[in-house]
């Protein structure tokens, strides 16, 4: 019985060092992947609390429940929701107690650090938890090394979820952790992001609340006058007006179009993400979106009604 319990740690050891390595994928909330991602079990999300109001809200990708708080809380103040990204401690409390032990390597990927503190809060995040994990991972017998990776994908949203999508696909396909960190700044470079704000009024209320004032009141007025929508390019951090539009079935159409077009030339990774808030004002539209093999071009992203 004492000689077996003296070999444990050893045979614990030797069973960590001969199993392949894990590599866990982190997203924010706000980057849009299909369910099937989220409920990946190497997939993690970091929640992002919401301020509507008095009341707070945690966003952790759930739709149904985003949709049954603001149906129930919101009180119709949803326009003038703040996020409060988590702080640099609460990430790292995150990151030690989801990936310290059963992971050797963990991509992070955020939305673009040009309009949120997420990015920033898990850069220094990672860097706090790195020493408690491997502290960790020692008084547990685990010698293999440990890597944590933050990477900006300078889009929103649908844009986000692209190279979050590719680095599943490099993962099948095991690539070496060492290789992906430049494979996914080649797709994040190549990601093209297409937004139709349906709402003018709403657009420019949200982009006051996080500061940015380039909606001007005469647009909106004049826009919702003649029933313009705007089609808004996020691209490398930035977003700007590409184009207009009479009314949203014009503008989708377009945006439909453009995206058909670009995958019967060929993306460079093969994935199209399109988010919706009317599913029955889209349907019709999104079945017109037919599919072509991918090919190496761009990734393209496409997002309506945000």
């Amino acid at each position: 019985m004492h000689a077996s319990t003296a070999t444990e740690p050893v045979e614990q050891d030797a069973a960590h060092q001969r199993r392949q390595a894990r590599i866990g994928v982190v997203i924010d909330a706000s980057c849009d992947v299909s369910p099937d991602f989220i409920t990946h079990p190497d997939v993690a999300v970091i929640p992002i609390p919401i301020r509507i109001g008095s009341a707070t809200y945690v966003d952790q990708h759930d739709a149904d429940a985003t949709s049954r708080y603001m149906r129930e809380n919101a009180n119709g103040e949803g326009v003038t929701g703040q996020s409060i990204p988590l702080d640099a401690s609460q990430m790292s409390a995150f990151f030690l107690e989801r990936f310290a032990l059963e992971y050797d390597s963990v991509f992070c990927l955020t939305i673009t650090s040009s309009r949120s503190p997420i990015h920033d809060a898990a850069r220094h995040g990672s860097t706090l938890a790195m020493n408690a994990i491997r502290t960790s991972r020692q008084a547990s017998g685990i010698t293999r090394p440990f890597q944590f990776r933050v990477i900006d994908t300078r889009n929103m949203f649908a844009g986000s979820g692209i190279p979050a999508m590719a680095l599943m696909d490099m993962l099948a396909a095991q690539m070496p952790a060492k290789d992906i960190r430049d494979a996914l700044q080649r797709i994040i470079d190549a990601t093209h992001t297409y937004y139709v704000p349906d709402d003018l009024g709403y657009a420019r209320t949200r982009s006051r609340v996080r500061g940015d004032r380039s909606i001007k009141l005469l647009s909106v007025l004049l826009g919702s006058a003649l029933n313009i929508k705007p089609i808004v390019l996020g691209r490398h951090g930035d977003t700007h007006p590409i184009g207009k539009c009479r009314g949203r079935e014009e503008a989708w159409s377009r945006l439909f179009a453009h995206a058909e077009a670009q995958v019967r030339r060929g993306l460079y990774a093969p994935h199209l993400i399109i988010s919706y808030a009317r599913w029955k004002t889209c349907c019709g539209l999104k079945r017109s979106l037919s599919c072509a093999p991918p090919a190496s071009r761009k990734a393209c992203a496409c997002t309506c009604c945000r």
